[in-house]
């Protein structure tokens, strides 16, 4: 899978650790470049008024993705966890304007049934922006997992997270949770799913089905050119 320019949408600072954080490092390997953006401020809903937390996220999301060699880190400031207060029309635009005028040719985002709204709202949108329309410069969309949000979004076949491209992640899971330690204010003690040791569980479970030490997980939902990167399932 050929990616070039890529743009990885997270809902909250964390989630592209969490989603694509071994991933990444692999496609600047390959030559490609990386954006992250975050939508939301990620913390007026959990933490109101509270400035310092608000900067501290802010910060602690620059540092953990120059970990990961992240080329470009935007930080947008919708409202975190009131995503549904915001018309569908208005975000659709803003991601339809930034992939438009960037020209990704690839994008991972948060999966359509986790339990968190503000990732469902995030991933309609995308699939709204990045239709193959004539001229459309997306070639390949991706949903991610997000430990603590996608696997409690549902047990029933038709939302439960069932990937069906796995990265190999073996040699860059140890830096994957080098920049998740950073994120102090997120983080969980085990065997909350969002602890260091879990994320490493889960890195090895998804590898072991696929043949791999340590593997992420995504489910390709668009795709318009030639497999490279991963293995497809």
């Amino acid at each position: 899978m050929n990616m070039q320019n890529v743009l990885v949408v997270a809902a909250h600072p964390d989630d592209e650790v969490l989603g694509v954080g071994g991933t990444i490092p692999l496609i600047k390997k390959s030559g490609g470049r990386v954006t992250v953006v975050i939508v939301t401020d990620g913390s007026s809903a959990q933490y109101v008024g509270d400035e310092e937390i608000l900067k501290r996220k802010q910060n602690d999301s620059i540092d953990a993705n120059n970990i990961l060699g992240t080329d470009e880190v935007i930080q947008w400031d919708f409202p975190d966890m009131r995503l549904d207060t915001i018309e569908h029309c208005r975000l659709n635009g803003s991601f339809e304007e930034l992939i438009w005028e960037r020209k990704f040719d690839t994008v991972f985002v948060q999966n359509g049934d986790d339990i968190n709204l503000d990732h469902q709202l995030i991933y309609k949108s995308i699939m709204v922006a990045t239709r193959p329309i004539p001229g459309q410069p997306v070639k390949q969309v991706l949903s991610y997992q997000v430990n603590s949000s996608t696997e409690w979004g549902g047990r029933t076949q038709t939302t439960i997270f069932c990937p069906n491209y796995f990265v190999d992640i073996s040699e860059t899971l140890d830096t994957k949770l080098a920049a998740m330690e950073l994120y102090e204010d997120e983080l969980r003690e085990y065997p909350h799913p969002r602890s260091i040791k879990s994320l490493r569980q889960r890195a090895a479970v998804y590898g072991n089905e696929v043949g791999y030490e340590a593997a992420e997980p995504f489910k390709l939902l668009l795709f318009r050119g030639e497999i490279g990167l991963g293995r497809a399932a």
